[in-house]
């Protein structure tokens, strides 16, 4: 399998992708989203002789692992990620994607990348299908702030924000948005995943109220017309299955809900060999 270095400009910030050529010329691309505080290197290093953007291209796809702008080894003050950063970026890989390949473009995302993979589908048209492991309304983010720090310190950050009382460069740890006990599973992934050379271990307050403390700029959820895929663990205790299960329930385009008995927050690492084969037959049916 072809794999290949490339760096494109979004938004004049050098972005960093990792084609692998899992379909060929006019076959189907998948333009694959990391999480909060990781990258692509993070999640290729996790565990020892897997990665997880070549076992998705396995399955018959090309693929385009993204580095966030202030992530991996993408350009951009580190820990720097707007909503807008966001969609241009996704917008900019999936250009590439069809300057290399020709073919039809989905998005698959997991944790954060899952959330904003949704939008990024819901925003721009040309995205045939869109695979999320967790989804999230970024309108009120409230009913899934499950830790008392997360409950307290982000809308108490996000008032002080709007009232111009606390400077958008102020850095907030990672871990009061997911707190390192719930990031995976196995304790020794948690603590590979955060001690990574290339792990975002904070991010400045402007981000955090631009991705979620500022609903005015974001759709609604149930505007999306693009077929969505929705996956969660029962055990995921960042973004749980009942929030899961109330967001789609409102969709109206075509949507699937799939939920692994057991999983955490880190499926696509841990359950790879239950999540991938799932994903894949859902984003070939929408892009072959």
């Amino acid at each position: 399998m072809r794999q290949e270095e490339r760096w494109i400009a979004s938004r004049q910030v050098p972005l960093r992708l990792r084609f692998y050529e899992g379909a060929g010329r006019g076959g189907p691309t998948v333009v694959a989203l990391h999480g909060l505080g990781t990258a692509v290197d993070v999640l290729r290093d996790a565990v020892p002789g897997f990665d997880p953007f070549a076992r998705i291209a396995a399955e018959g796809f090309n693929v385009v692992g993204m580095d966030w702008p202030g992530h991996g080894r993408s350009g951009g003050r580190r820990g720097r990620l707007t909503y807008r950063l966001a969609m241009d970026a996704v917008a900019d890989a999936g250009d590439a994607a069809a300057r290399e390949w020709g073919g039809p473009v989905g998005v698959f995302g997991t944790a954060l990348g899952g959330v904003l993979g949704f939008y990024a589908a819901l925003e721009d048209e040309r995205v045939v299908a869109v695979a999320c492991h967790n989804v999230l309304d970024l309108r009120d983010v409230h009913p899934v702030l499950q830790r008392t720090r997360q409950g307290l310190l982000l809308p108490l950050a996000g008032r002080l924000r709007r009232w111009e009382a606390l400077p958008e460069y102020v850095r907030v740890p990672t871990s009061a948005v997911v707190a390192a006990s719930d990031l995976a599973a196995d304790p020794d992934l948690s603590r590979v995943l955060r001690r990574h050379d290339q792990s975002v271990r904070s991010y400045d307050m402007g981000s955090l109220t631009a991705l979620f403390l500022t609903p005015e700029d974001k759709p609604a959820v149930e505007a999306q017309t693009t077929p969505t895929f929705v996956a969660v663990g029962t055990g995921d205790r960042v973004l749980p299955e009942t929030a899961s299960r109330a967001f789609v329930s409102r969709l109206t385009c075509e949507s699937q809900l799939w939920v692994l008995p057991g999983g955490g927050h880190q499926l696509l690492l841990e359950h790879p060999e239950a999540l991938v084969p799932q994903v894949a037959q859902f984003l070939r049916k929408h892009l072959m």
